[in-house]
């Protein structure tokens, strides 16, 4: 049977096993929480008052933080919520419970997959934890929203979107930035020439930490509770350390791939959009290393990325112990982007254009302030569930966020080799010379999965399948 010929959540069957009285478990039991029955149609239609059900696989920070914007909504009520931190489920439960029953907890996330009454799962973990849930999910036909960057690795992106396709599901990255109607017009003055021809971008994003940064925690026993194995997932195993757990895994380059990941993948994302999305970096290099900092991270505290395209040129820029910027206008972060007739800046709180005279009058000046990051969260929410609904692609759909994530992942990849890489981004490989070196890069690139998981069904040894 195709997709569009299975009712929404096989109501009818569910019905039926509730009325037998089988009834236990944690998938039944949220059966009868939802409080929200569902109507017979095709899975490509969702009626215009039906709640969208979510299940949450990550609840820290972040995941917390989307958590709420989806009990702000009428439209979409969490259900199950997920984590490896009894704290984090807890804490979860709270902010569900203050709107709707409570939602059933988890600690692995194949749980969440196997509910059935789940319509879309809520991927909100650390990055090395974004591609196997969303795939897995992809492959339990449920729509996903996947946190940025939407891998830690080239190679899972491609797997990723495979799944996406291959399943005919929804899946919306977490650039959110791309909702907010300044950036679309920041987008659309761009491409639309408002400030000439764009040759040259910018991006940046500085910070002032102390010089002892995140400190340099002994190795230790996890926190009770805490399966440290499980964390670890497909990469190396190592030791419990503090700073490898919770918002401190971004300095790590097994996890993720620090500034360059965490905020390029926002930065150059609007970038990308803005200078078209067809257009594929050639190389890359990438300068800098930890020279301040005495913390045990493993991401530089200085690094200068920069990018070659076929007509423009794009860097990205960070500092970790040092704030500064030049201009008293530019946020600690923001963008850039220089045109014949003007220069763009743009930050989440608005944009300036400044026109440039050489080549004429130049374009006219144009400025919006008091931008709230607030409501561009809620309406990149707001695509998500109308795309839920009416099945097209949201505003970061999955081959974008692949091409943002793959940008990122090039210049950490050429700060771990130590070299200029050329790029084919047709074959998706580097290639060129030095051969010893564009080798090594792509084996960084698609680093092997480990410790029983792999990039394909049934996507770990131990899991029970469904």
């Amino acid at each position: 049977m195709t997709r569009d010929q299975v009712s929404r959540r096989d109501f009818l069957a569910r019905t039926a096993h509730a009325a037998a009285g089988v009834a236990a478990g944690a998938v039944a039991a949220q059966s009868a929480q939802a409080d929200v029955y569902k109507n017979i149609f095709p899975q490509t239609v969702v009626g215009a008052n039906e709640r969208v059900l979510t299940g949450h696989i990550g609840t820290g920070g972040m995941g917390k933080r989307n958590l709420q914007f989806c009990i702000l909504r009428e439209d979409i009520q969490p259900i199950a919520v997920c984590d490896l931190l009894e704290q984090h489920r807890n804490q979860a439960v709270d902010i569900v419970t203050n709107k709707y029953p409570k939602p059933s907890t988890h600690v692995y996330f194949e749980e969440i997959i196997e509910n059935k009454d789940v319509d879309a799962v809520v991927v909100v973990t650390p990055d090395h934890w974004h591609t196997i849930p969303s795939m897995m999910a992809a492959d339990a036909k449920k729509d996903v929203w996947c946190e940025k960057p939407l891998s830690t690795t080239i190679g899972e992106g491609r797997a990723l979107i495979e799944a996406v396709r291959r399943n005919n599901v929804v899946l919306q990255c977490g650039n959110f930035q791309r909702s907010g109607t300044h950036f679309q017009e920041v987008k659309d003055m761009v491409s639309g020439g408002y400030i000439g021809k764009v040759a040259r971008v910018e991006t940046w994003i500085h910070d002032g930490e102390k010089i002892g940064g995140i400190g340099s925690p002994p190795d230790g026993n996890p926190p009770e509770g805490l399966d440290w194995d499980r964390y670890l997932g497909w990469t190396p195993k190592v030791p419990f350390n503090p700073n490898r757990f919770l918002y401190n895994f971004r300095w790590f380059l097994e996890y993720s791939g620090g500034k360059v990941t965490d905020w390029g993948a926002h930065l150059m994302d609007i970038v990308l959009w803005a200078m078209g999305e067809e257009k594929k970096p050639k190389s890359v290099s990438t300068q800098g290393g930890k020279y301040i900092l005495t913390d045990n991270r493993t991401t530089p505290d200085t690094l200068e990325v920069l990018y070659a395209f076929d007509d423009y040129v794009l860097s990205f820029s960070n500092r970790v112990y040092n704030g500064y910027v030049p201009h008293e206008r530019h946020n600690r972060y923001g963008m850039l982007f220089y045109g014949t007739l003007g220069t763009l800046y743009a930050d989440r709180m608005g944009y300036e254009v400044t026109p440039s005279k050489a080549n004429g009058a130049g374009c006219a000046p144009k400025k919006v302030e008091g931008v709230k990051e607030m409501d561009m969260n809620q309406a990149h929410w707001q695509n998500f569930v109308d795309c839920v609904k009416s099945r097209k692609d949201p505003i970061s759909f999955v081959e974008s966020a692949h091409n943002t994530a793959t940008v990122c992942h090039l210049g950490t990849t050429s700060y771990k080799v130590g070299s200029k890489l050329t790029w084919d981004a047709e074959q998706e490989r580097f290639v060129g010379e030095p051969k010893n070196l564009v080798k090594k890069a792509n084996k960084w690139a698609f680093r092997p999965y480990q410790n029983g998981w792999m990039l394909k069904p049934p996507y770990y040894k131990g899991w029970r399948q469904a």
